[in-house]
């Protein structure tokens, strides 16, 4: 970091890149956790799908047992989070609940299969170095497969789905922040949703296996049985393969990574994890809860539909009544408890008051004899106050004579001495503890034993 008269300088900014974002929108946040006992695996999958959700959800959320619905709302107003993802275990297997903000639906799935990210890795025939740290800095590419002509709930779940990543604005959009893809595909033969997670593998196409081996000072096995560099070029077999497996060519019209644009570059999906497989049961209105839209085991007649709508409706007008009382009882109870302040207040007001008046008084009593111009100025003159002393000083009597102007004192000032307290607070008695009883109880018995000896 840079140096200005003794002081760092920052020049580097940690704020939120929206250069793929149009103006105005913000993107989408997304909670992810787990309610209720699920197992390890099931946690890991937690916490793997939050890296799926990247970079705009909470990475470190813990949710505790203690926590309720209402907490987990005003967390998501508080960070302003659009989408909602739980994972909960019942007795017939685990479930994954997609919840919007505020006012809902709520999605339920059955979760039928899944695999780790660590299960994929093992699958695979190479193992390659995909992604790393900036790769989880950029949301991923989504991508719809067969949702066509399918029916409403379906279509609802895809336009969920949507929402809960950020739209891409293709004028503005980089290539070197695409690193991952994200393929939702819809099976229709079996009725479920499969989601997949890939990253991009990007490779140089037309240079052979051995210059690739080179540019990334990778030796090859055989170069040790070779007289000169030229067989490693010039002999055929697989040193001359141009292709990495599976891909397609394509030409770049930006800068990807270390590849320049207008460069043939071949580009592979290589899967990262975590895998699920899907399956909607329930399609609900509200936010956690509300009127059934769908359920996939149960069908409900219009005549139910009907009752369970009005049934909800009677529950919500309840429930604003009951809230409409509420509110009006705690105003009632906050007037209550300021008029009795008020009243504390009025009352403390008029203690103070009436102790200002008594301290107001003189502390001598002029006595005037005759009338005249010095008697009413005698009368409206103020007297000092003597030193202050301790005990109770009695307010003694003055005597003006007019034609004299003479000062006759008749009652001399009396203190009356007040009994002095003792400053140091009482000595407080030690506890008696277990091993002081015991040492009692032996004096006692010796005691006792001495009187039996005499």
């Amino acid at each position: 970091m840079p140096y200005k008269k003794g002081k760092r300088v920052k020049r580097r900014t940690h704020k939120e890149t929206v250069e793929d974002l149009a103006e105005g929108v913000e993107a989408p946040r997304s909670l992810v956790f787990c309610k209720g006992k699920v197992g390890q695996e099931v946690n890991q999958l937690m916490h793997e799908w939050r890296e799926v959700m990247l970079p705009y959800t909470g990475e470190r959320l813990k949710i505790v047992k203690r926590n309720k619905i209402k907490d987990i709302i005003q967390l998501s107003k508080l960070y302003k989070c659009n989408t909602t993802h739980v994972f909960t275990c019942s007795p017939s297997g685990t479930n994954f609940r997609v919840l919007k903000s505020p006012q809902g639906p709520t999605l339920t799935f059955r979760v039928e299969t899944f695999k780790l990210k660590g299960d994929i890795l093992k699958e695979g025939r190479r193992q390659h170095m995909v992604t790393d740290s900036n790769s989880f800095s950029k949301p991923p590419l989504v991508v719809f497969n067969q949702f066509n002509n399918v029916d409403k709930h379906h279509q609802l779940m895809m336009t969920t789905f949507q929402g809960m990543f950020p739209n891409i604005v293709v004028d503005s959009f980089k290539l070197s922040h695409c690193h991952r893809v994200l393929l939702i595909n819809y099976n229709k033969t079996h009725d479920v949703v499969e989601l997949r997670h890939y990253g991009i593998l990007a490779r140089t196409a037309g240079v052979s296996t051995v210059a690739k081996k080179l540019s990334r000072n990778i030796i090859p096995k055989k170069m040790g049985d070779m007289v000169s560099v030229e067989e490693l070029f010039m002999k055929g077999g697989d040193y001359l393969s141009d292709t990495d497996g599976e891909g397609e060519e394509v030409e770049l019209t930006q800068n990807f990574r270390k590849m320049s644009s207008g460069s043939q570059t071949r580009l592979k999906l290589t899967e990262i994890g975590p895998r699920m497989t899907l399956s909607l049961t329930k399609v609900e209105s509200g936010y956690w809860g509300g009127e059934t839209i769908f359920h996939k085991h149960f069908a409900k007649t219009p005549e139910e539909m009907q009752e369970t709508e009005r049934r909800i409706k009677a529950r919500e007008r309840l429930k604003a009544m009951r809230k409409k009382e509420q509110d009006a009882n705690v105003a009632k109870k906050k007037a209550a408890e300021d008029a009795k302040k008020d009243a504390k207040k009025r009352k403390r007001e008029k203690a103070q008051k009436g102790d200002e008046e008594a301290g107001s008084d003189d502390d001598y009593e002029v006595v005037c004899e005759g009338d005249g111009p010095v008697a009413d100025e005698l009368e409206n003159a103020e007297v000092l106050e003597g030193e202050q002393q301790s005990g109770q000083l009695k307010r003694p009597k003055v005597s003006f004579d007019t034609e004299n102007a003479e000062v006759t004192e008749i009652d001399t000032p009396q203190f009356v001495e007040e009994p002095q307290k003792d400053l140091l607070p009482p000595k407080k008695r030690k506890p008696i503890t277990r091993q002081m009883r015991q040492q009692i109880k032996q004096w006692k018995k010796a005691e006792n034993q001495r009187d039996e000896w005499d």
